[in-house]
């Protein structure tokens, strides 16, 4: 997710989009785990309870072997250089099951926005994120966006 964020960061910042990433590790783990861009924090969540509050639930194996796009974005991203760390997927905190998720959360904790993946690879790129945060959330001139 973080990579897919490169290159985009002037246009999230321009438009008062934060972005959180919530990891699988534990807090002295973050900064070896995730480098974020500079728009960007990264949230430790070993216990995985935000996962739970989102209701992300998990891939079934029947799944990784059916789903033909989670293969297709597989291949993609193995053609961009990016492999599987099975040492992290297995790692004691990590659960390589959980399906990912994306919200667009508002002043006062508001969600306005989530999706829940359907596989592993199942998120939706960063300018259409950008687009859905621009959409869902476009103040009138008089209003600036809260700084959260």
């Amino acid at each position: 997710m973080i990579v897919q964020l490169r290159g985009l960061e002037e246009a999230f910042l321009a438009a008062g989009v934060k972005v959180a990433c919530v990891v699988q590790a534990r807090p002295d783990e973050l900064p070896r785990e995730c480098k974020p861009a500079r728009h960007m924090q990264c949230l430790a969540d070993p216990d995985k309870k935000s996962y739970r509050a989102m209701g992300l639930g998990r891939m079934s194996l029947w799944k990784i072997f059916t789903s033909r796009d989670l293969w297709r974005r597989r291949k993609h991203a193995a053609a961009r250089g990016f492999r599987q760390n099975w040492r992290k997927t297995f790692a004691g905190e990590s659960d390589g099951m959980l399906l990912p998720g994306v919200a667009l959360i508002g002043p006062r904790g508001r969600i306005l926005w989530m999706h829940r993946g359907e596989h592993a690879g199942d998120i939706p790129p960063a300018d259409a994120l950008l687009a859905i945060a621009q959409e869902h959330w476009a103040p009138k001139s008089s209003q600036s966006r809260p700084s959260t």
